[in-house]
């Protein structure tokens, strides 16, 4: 890459980027699980999913039974996709309304829920080692900070997919509803916090900035933190606050920092279990 004339080597770890492919837990009992996702098939068949599906059936002069939830998807899928990336109204978006688009929402939500979100304690619990990587990086710039010492790494940037982004932040406990997303609650979770769509976007992301104060009245108060998602401030969970002091942000992270270890976490476990047991 070349970033104003300077060469930047990039390295490519798809075992901290792409944590969910090296989890064998995750993999196994979630991604190649057909049971997990079974809120999210239910919904399919509910009967919210069948109003939209006889709506668009007759829309298209087509008999409903030739029409599936994955078919009306996709068309919602292209719909919103012309619509974001070119910014033109695709025929395919004639076919739903608004209540239709919020059903079709739902039905994402749900598979990033159960998938990449708080359905399976595995799917955040995989992105401890990306969470600790942060850290490691946050603590070194503090202790060189401290020593006087000229800042090595003053910005980082990883890359990674909405994958790698929505179970860190599950992880960190944001967007989570006092009720799980379920097949069966869509009215009840129309105020709900979990929405994928606007948590991770097009070209999301997550910034930590650290910054070093002087004249503060204790030493604890001399380095703070801000965080930015999608380039707006993201309240602080412990205090509701956006800028926390980086200590009293690492006692209330303090278990996943110290206790939250990748191997010990994605081990398959050796007994017999269902994947609800042991999810």
């Amino acid at each position: 890459l070349d970033f104003g004339g300077d060469e930047v080597e990039v390295e490519v770890n798809d075992s901290l980027m792409r944590f969910f492919d090296h989890c064998a837990k995750f993999v196994v009992l979630v991604e190649e699980n057909d049971t997990a996702m079974g809120q999210v098939n239910a919904f399919k068949e509910g009967p919210e999913m069948k109003k939209v599906l006889e709506k668009v059936a007759s829309a298209l002069c087509l008999p409903v039974e030739e029409l599936n939830a994955d078919l009306v998807q996709v068309a919602f899928l292209t719909c919103s996709y012309e619509l974001a990336i070119k910014n033109v109204t695709s025929p395919w978006c004639s076919l739903f309304s608004e209540e239709d688009a919020k059903v079709l929402e739902y039905l994402n939500d749900l598979k990033q829920y159960w998938k990449r979100g708080y359905g399976y304690d595995i799917n955040s619990r995989s992105s401890c080692i990306l969470f600790q990587d942060i850290f490691q990086h946050l603590d070194e710039a503090v202790e060189e900070s401290k020593s006087s010492k000229p800042i090595s790494s003053p910005l980082i940037v990883q890359v990674g997919h909405a994958e790698t982004l929505q179970p860190l932040l599950a992880l960190m406990g944001y967007f989570k509803d006092k009720e799980p997303l379920l097949a069966t609650n869509f009215a009840r979770q129309a105020q709900r916090k979990f929405r994928s769509g606007r948590i991770v976007p097009y070209a999301a992301n997550l910034v930590f900035v650290l910054y070093h104060c002087d004249h503060v009245n204790a030493s604890q108060e001399e380095y703070q933190v801000q965080l930015l998602l999608n380039e707006k401030l993201l309240p602080f969970l412990h205090s509701n606050e956006t800028i926390s002091t980086y200590t009293d942000l690492k006692d209330y992270y303090k278990d996943i920092l110290e206790n939250c270890h990748f191997k010990e976490e994605c081990e398959l476990p050796q007994v017999n279990a269902t994947a609800v047991d042991e999810l």
